[in-house]
C-alpha cells in the first residue's frame, strides 16, 4: 500500500488532502456498513414479531421462538434483504448532503451503497447460505432458481460498483492517488478491523450459528463493501463533474458513532426479545 500524499497541485481549491479522504472514508465505511447491518437485522427482528414469534435481536442474526416456517418463516427471512434494497434505493435517489461534501454526505453514500451490496450479496449466496437461501428453503423454490437469484446479485454487485464509481469521481476527480485513498484502501483496511470485530462477536454472542452462518458473518464486512475496489475501472467511463468532497482531517463524530456502535453491539449479546 502506498503511503498516502496530499492532493494534486491541480485539485480543486477546497479539496480535502488525500490523507483526509483516507481517514473520513475509512470512518464513514465502518460507521455504515455497521447502521447497515443493524438496519437489516431491526427487519428481521420487526417482522419475526408481526408474525406472532418472539423475536430476538443479536449483533449480527435474528432468531425466533417458536420458529417460523412456511411463508412466514420465507416472509421473515426476506425482510431484512428486501429493506436494504428499498433503504439503499432511497438514500442512492435522495442523497439530501450531496453538494455540501461533508463527511455526513459521505457517511450518507456509504450507508446507500453498502444497503444495496447487502442485497445483491445475499441474493448470490442464494443456493448456499443466507437469508434468500433460508427463503427458497422454506418456499420449496428449485435449484435453479436459486441460481438465477445468485445471477441476479452478480449484476447487482456491478451495479453499485458502477454508482460507486460516480461518487467517487464527483467527489474525488480523476486522480488515482485520491480515488486509492476513497476507495480501495479503505477497504483493506477495514477489512481485518471487521473480521476481528466479528471473530470477537461470534465468541461472546449467546446465538447458535453453524460454521457455514460463522464463515458469513466474518466475510460480510468484506462482501458488502467489496463495490468500492470494484468500482476502481468504472471511475474512468465517468464524465461526472468534480464536487470536491470537504472534511475535517479526523472525523471525530464519526469515531464516536462506531464506538457506540460496537459497544451497543456488545451490549446485545445475550439478545433483545420483541413480541
Amino acid at each position: 500500500m502506498a503511503n498516502p500524499r496530499d492532493a494534486p497541485a491541480d485539485a480543486p481549491r477546497g479539496a480535502a488532502s488525500a490523507r483526509s479522504i483516507l481517514i473520513n472514508s475509512v470512518v464513514a465505511l465502518l460507521l455504515g456498513a455497521a447502521i447497515t447491518v443493524l438496519v437489516h437485522e431491526l427487519a428481521h427482528w420487526v417482522t419475526g414479531a408481526l408474525l406472532g414469534s418472539r423475536s430476538y435481536l443479536f449483533s449480527f442474526g435474528v432468531t425466533q421462538e417458536p420458529p417460523l416456517t412456511g411463508g412466514a418463516a420465507a416472509t421473515a427471512a426476506l425482510a431484512g434483504p428486501v429493506v436494504s434494497l428499498l433503504v439503499g434505493s432511497a438514500m442512492q435517489i435522495l442523497q439530501p448532503f450531496r453538494f455540501r461534501g461533508d463527511f455526513a454526505h459521505l457517511l450518507w453514500i456509504w450507508v446507500a451503497c453498502t444497503s444495496l451490496m447487502e442485497a445483491a450479496t445475499y441474493l448470490v449466496i442464494t443456493p448456499f447460505v443466507g437469508d434468500t437461501h433460508t427463503a427458497a428453503a422454506a418456499l420449496g423454490w428449485p435449484s435453479w432458481v436459486s441460481w438465477v437469484a445468485a445471477a441476479i446479485g452478480v449484476l447487482g454487485m456491478v451495479g453499485v460498483a458502477r454508482e460507486w464509481a460516480i461518487h467517487s469521481v464527483r467527489l474525488c476527480g480523476h486522480d488515482l492517488t485520491r480515488l486509492r485513498c476513497f476507495s480501495w484502501y479503505p477497504w483493506l483496511i477495514a477489512i481485518p478491523v471487521q473480521a476481528g470485530l466479528a471473530l470477537l462477536m461470534i465468541s461472546v454472542v449467546r446465538m447458535q450459528l453453524t460454521p457455514a452462518e460463522q464463515t458469513v458473518v466474518i466475510m460480510a464486512g468484506m462482501a458488502q463493501t467489496v463495490f468500492a475496489p470494484m468500482s476502481i475501472p468504472f471511475t474512468r467511463q465517468s464524465k461526472e463533474l468534480e464536487e470536491p468532497l470537504q472534511v475535517r482531517p479526523v472525523p471525530w463524530v464519526g469515531v464516536a458513532g462506531f464506538v457506540a456502535m460496537v459497544v451497543f453491539n456488545f451490549a446485545i449479546s445475550g439478545g433483545i426479545g420483541l413480541g
